[in-house]
């Protein structure tokens, strides 16, 4: 199982910024790509896999995220959206904390919210 977390962001997003703003964390996170695909891989200094960002994805349809998140109605969603979705190992907590830091670093050079699976 994973912790999914979903940055959902008014304005196109720059992930290397966010990543970069989280590469101190764990004693200096390393970063690599996936071969044939558009998914960045956060690992700690001791190889351990800590988050899988995949490549934003712009959503035009109005109401679309937040039918799929279940967001509620009073909860303010951008439309239209920049969907970047992550996920960390579901029992490492400092897994949790780098993909929340990461969504956040990137929501809030963005504007917009997230959502997590929890």
């Amino acid at each position: 199982m994973t912790f999914d977390i979903i940055g959902l962001c008014a304005d196109r997003p720059d992930p290397v910024t966010a990543v970069e703003s989280v590469l101190p964390l764990s004693g200096g996170l390393t970063v690599s790509t996936v071969e044939g695909g558009p998914v960045v891989q956060l690992c700690h200094p001791d190889g351990r896999l800590l988050l899988s960002i995949d490549d934003a994805r712009l959503v035009r349809v109005p109401g679309e995220a937040r039918r799929l998140l279940g967001i509620d109605v009073g909860i303010e969603v951008p439309h239209p959206l920049w969907w970047v979705e992550s996920r960390a190992p579901e029992a490492d907590p400092e897994a949790e904390a780098v993909a929340r830091a990461f969504t956040e670093a990137l929501v809030g050079g963005t504007g917009g919210l997230s959502w997590s699976s929890r």
